[in-house]
Formats: structure tokens, C-alpha cells, sequence
């Protein structure tokens, strides 16, 4: 969501464009590996796969090398030549079990090839792949199935109690297992239906198809962020891949769920520049240091819970994988504490990326290695191709320094939520987009995060924001993670709670703590109450449900 682009505006983006691009094909390979002609050919490939989908671009690898490395799925391995006839196929068969232009198609999926194959051959058709957290309940997954307005439900075996469930609330044409469940159609079989040879899909009068995920719904039920393929634009796209070292040689291990935009954002790049995704379909910090050994795996997208459990293993497991083929390690979708950096660079060395963004906005800001440390607490600085403004409660900019809510303006947003135009409209200031993150600026133009809007605590008058304090607690040696929330207070309006999981074999109490933020922090900025607890809520991409401690703490007080 962006206004109207001025001439002059247009024609700096586009020369900003062309120079990342130059970059990009320099740095990752592209310009060694095709030549002149070829290169034309294959960025024209690339912007048509806007409106003919990302099989264009799979087709364009397969042409120029067949047995290209694309997918590692578990035990099958697919080069870019039997990738592309896979998609072909199941293109050919959603079409012929109703699937065209403009229909909207549900993913309830782990990691694993079905993933890609399905949103090649979805993007191809012009239709819309509607994302599912493969945890939910039947009943999130009725109200999706009937707010999205689903023509079809792909699902994960693991899934089938919750679709079947659905299944029986609400209408969906067709529910179709990855692998076979009794009672529902099986993929395989379905794509065994289909026909090798390219599919020819014509103009796509209801749209050029594109992608909805349903926002993780940490204050409540998730809403539906449009992104169609016909307004999206690159340069943040762009922007980040030439700060990035990526090439078309990659091995990228994809662990975060898929589900996710940003994890599907980095597994799409790698695809787009010829290089190959191992997928697994669970975290495990041992098995993931051993894959990384085993596949050459050279980057990844990991979310700050899954780093934290690479940092938690004894040094002597962490030091008996070999590692070195890792070139970068993007952090993401949950705020990173600077001890978690700070452990993962001593652990691994300057590979460490931290890149903020949201599914309503896209990619916003980034932070090279060593930043993160340097500058506690920072998330970067402005990708290219955004237009970053921070607002206080008089509606104007704040100024440097000061605390405001972050509002992105970027071609790569969202067109809206889904039949939620109040939502869209709240979420909107002059076609910028802001999700409710609160955060400041300093002098060279890094962005630090102050807290979610919504997470901010009033302590009698004083605006406090427990990301602050969370960050002081992480410092604790006996601290493996900690939440923080406001709960009501009759003197205070609200006071501050701590919640904590200590480290392995560690040891502390709350009067400990509670004097260990209070060294580097106003008095005031002290938890009155810390509770010890085993574990956190979190939703897959690790995000804290902090609904859920409000709910608890309400329980204890009660």
C-alpha cells in the first residue's frame, strides 16, 4: 500500500533498482554463469514471473541447467529440471479439478516440497495461496476456510483432526492430504493426474494471483493481509539482496515455518537466483549443527528462540559439527535479544544478519553483523525502498531520540486486510502502514524497537516499555528468556510483572533480579512481582503470547 509515485520519484526508484540489480548479478554469480544475453533473458523471466508466476522463473534454471540442485526434501532430492515438471503437473490438475484465476486455495503445510510446488503452480494459475499455522484448532481453521472463502485446503497428515473438524463447520470443495489419510484426497495422486508439459494459462482477468497469510493473532484472532502480485513492488526486495551474501550457489536451510512471510521471502530469493533449499519440518539445535555439516548448508533464516537453543548446547557439542560453510545467518520475526547476538557471533562468527519487518509491511529495516552488539538493541537501518516515519500521540514526527510509532511506506506492503476495511484503515496514515511498533531513531539513522503499542505499560503517568527491561534481564547469566507485561494496579494503573526461565543449571531469585535491573535502570523500571516459570508461550515464529501471561497472571491473582 503506497501513494501515487511521482515522475521524478519513479525514476530515482528505478535507478536504484537497476543499480541493485547490477550488484546482485555481480555478487551472487549470475553475471559469470549467463551471459549478456542470457542475463536479459532471465531478468525478463523475472519480472514476467510477477504476472505469470515463479514457474517462470524455474523454467528459465531448468532450461539453462537441468540437473541444478533445487530441493532437498528429507529423502527426496530435486534438480531444477524434475522440480519444474513436478509443478507442471499439479498445475495441469488443479485445473482440472476447478482451480483458475482469482480462486483462493488453502496451505496447511511443514516445511517440505509440496510448499513450493504448490505456490509455483498457484502463482502460474493467477490464483491466491492463502497461508495456515498448521497448529490451529479446527475452529481457527473453520473461520479461515470461510473468511478466506477457500476453494480447495491442502494439509499436512498431522493437520487432519483440525480440517476434519472444519471440514464439517464449513464448506470446502475439495481437502487434499500431502501424504494418505484415509477419507480425503491424496496429493500425489492428484499430481500423478497431471501432464509433463508446460502448462499455457491465459490472461488472468481477475487478477495476477498472490499470497494472504493470516497474521500470527498474538492479541487475538489473526487477519487476513492481501499481497497480490499486481501492485507488489521490488526495490525492497532489491535493496535488501545487495546488502546481503548471497549467491546462486546457496544451500539455504530453510527451519523457520513456511508459513511465515519472511521465511517464504528468503526460500523465494534463493529459488529466484538458482540455488537449493533443504527443508526440515522441526527445530532441533543438535540436528540442525549436524545438517549444516552434512548438507554445506551456507545460510538460514532462524527465528531468536531457535538461536538461543544453538547458544544453550554445551560448547563441546556446539564445536563438533563443522559450521564453516556458513556465509550468513538471517535473524527475524521476533525482536533479538543483544546477548543472543553476542553469543552467536562468539559461536560462529560475523555471519549475523537481524532484519525487522512484519507480514502487513514486508521487509523494513536491516542490521549487518556486528551492529546488532555495537549498537544494543538496534534493528538497522532503512532497507531501499522504504519510507520509514515515526509518529507521536499528536500525530506529528517525533524527533530524534524520541519515541514514536513506526509507520512503513513501501510497495512491498499489503493491499489490505481481508473484508476488514476498519482494520485496514486503523492500521493506515497517508498510505503508510504501521502494525503498532513503537520505536526511536538515532543520529546515523538506526531504528531501535521500543515495544509493541499495545505492550506498553502507564505506571503512574510514566510510559514503560517492557522490551527495555526484558533486554536488561537477558543480560543475567542465569536467564534463558523472560517476558515482561503490565497488570492492573490500584495505586499505579498498571505495574510490571516478569516472567522467567532460568538457564541450565543456573539459579537466581526475584529480589536478585529485580536489583539487577534496577543497576542500569530507573527504580521504577523494576518488575514488582518475578514469577519462574519452565517455559514461555510462544506461536511457532516465537513470537511471546503475552495475552496468554495476562490470562495467567489474572488466574494467580484471582
Amino acid at each position: 500500500m503506497i501513494g501515487n509515485e511521482s515522475p521524478a520519484a519513479l525514476a530515482r526508484r528505478l535507478v536504484l533498482d537497476a543499480r541493485s540489480l547490477v550488484k546482485i548479478a555481480l555478487r551472487s554469480g549470475m553475471a559469470r554463469a549467463f551471459g549478456p544475453l542470457d542475463l536479459a533473458r532471465l531478468g525478463r523471466d523475472m519480472i514476467a514471473a510477477r504476472r505469470h508466476g515463479a514457474l517462470t522463473v524455474v523454467h528459465a534454471h531448468a532450461l539453462a541447467e537441468p540437473d541444478r540442485p533445487a530441493l532437498v526434501s528429507g529423502a527426496l532430492r530435486l534438480s531444477y529440471s524434475e522440480l519444474d515438471r513436478r509443478v507442471n503437473r499439479l498445475t495441469h490438475a488443479l485445473v482440472r479439478i476447478g482451480i483458475g484465476s482469482g480462486d483462493r486455495v488453502g496451505l496447511m503445510l511443514k516445511n517440505g516440497h509440496e510448499f513450493f510446488e504448490l505456490h509455483l503452480a498457484l502463482s502460474h494459475l493467477g490464483a491466491l495461496g492463502v497461508q495456515l499455522g498448521y497448529r490451529l484448532k479446527g475452529e481457527e481453521v473453520a473461520y479461515i476456510v470461510g473468511h478466506a472463502g477457500l476453494k480447495a485446503l491442502f494439509f499436512h497428515p498431522e493437520c487432519a483432526p483440525a480440517v476434519d473438524e472444519a471440514r464439517r463447520k464449513s464448506h470446502v470443495l475439495r481437502a487434499v492430504a500431502t501424504h494418505p489419510v484415509p477419507g480425503f484426497d491424496d496429493y500425489e495422486t492428484l499430481l500423478a493426474s497431471g501432464r509433463d508439459d508446460a502448462p499455457h494459462v491465459g490472461a488472468a482477468p481477475q487478477g495476477w494471483g498472490g499470497v494472504m497469510i493470516y497474521t500470527s493473532g498474538t492479541t487475538g484472532r489473526g487477519k487476513g493481509a492481501r499481497r497480490d502480485f499486481e501492485t507488489m513492488g521490488l526495490s525492497a526486495v532489491f535493496g535488501l539482496l545487495a546488502s546481503l551474501p548471497v549467491t546462486r550457489d546457496e544451500r539455504h536451510l530453510a527451519v523457520a515455518p513456511l508459513y511465515h512471510a519472511l521465511s517464504a521471502f528468503f526460500v523465494a530469493t534463493v529459488i529466484g537466483l538458482g540455488g537449493c533449499i533443504v527443508t526440515v519440518d522441526h527445530f532441533d539445535a543438535e540436528d540442525t549443527l549436524a545438517l549444516v555439516g552434512r548438507e554445506r548448508i551456507t545460510s538460514s533464516l532462524m527465528v531468536p528462540t531457535m538461536l538461543s537453543r544453538v547458544l544453550a548446547l554445551p560448547e563441546a557439542t556446539r564445536s563438533s559439527y563443522d559450521t564453516s560453510s556458513l556465509r550468513w545467518i538471517m535473524s527475524g520475526a521476533a525482536p533479538l535479544p543483544t546477548e543472543t547476538a553476542r553469543g552467536i557471533e562468539d559461536c560462529l562468527g560475523p555471519i549475523l544478519y537481524n532484519v525487522y519487518g512484519a507480514t502487513e509491511t514486508g521487509l523494513v529495516t536491516l542490521a549487518g553483523p556486528g551492529e546488532h552488539t555495537s549498537r544494543p538493541g538496534t534493528i538497522g537501518r532503512a532497507i531501499q525502498g522504504n519510507e520509514l516515519s515515526l509518529v507521536g500521540e499528536d500525530g506529528n514526527e517525533v524527533p530524534v531520540g524520541r519515541v514514536g510509532e513506526l509507520y512503513v511506506r513501501s510497495r512491498l506492503a499489503m493491499d489490505g486486510y481481508h473484508l476488514d476495511a476498519d482494520a485496514t484503515s486503523a492500521a493506515s496514515r497517508d498510505g503508510a502502514i504501521s502494525v503498532g511498533d513503537l520505536a526511536y531513531r538515532d543520529a546515523d539513522g538506526y531504528y531501535y524497537l521500543a515495544d509493541r503499542k499495545i505492550d506498553m505499560v502507564i505506571s503512574g503517568g510514566v510510559n514503560l516499555y517492557p522490551w527495555e527491561i526484558e533486554q536488561r534481564l537477558f543480560e543475567h547469566p542465569a536467564v534463558q528468556d523472560a517476558a515482561v507485561i503490565g497488570v492492573p494496579d490500584k495505586e499505579w494503573g498498571e505495574s510490571l510483572v516478569a516472567y522467567v526461565v532460568l538457564a541450565h543449571d543456573h539459579e537466581t531469585d526475584a529480589d536478585t533480579l529485580r536489583a539487577f535491573v534496577g543497576v542500569t535502570l530507573a527504580d521504577y523500571k523494576r518488575p514488582r512481582r518475578v514469577f519462574f516459570v519452565d517455559e514461555l508461550p510462544r506461536n511457532p515464529t516465537g513470537k511471546i503470547l503475552k495475552r496468554e501471561l495476562r490470562a495467567r497472571y489474572a488466574e494467580q491473582s484471582a
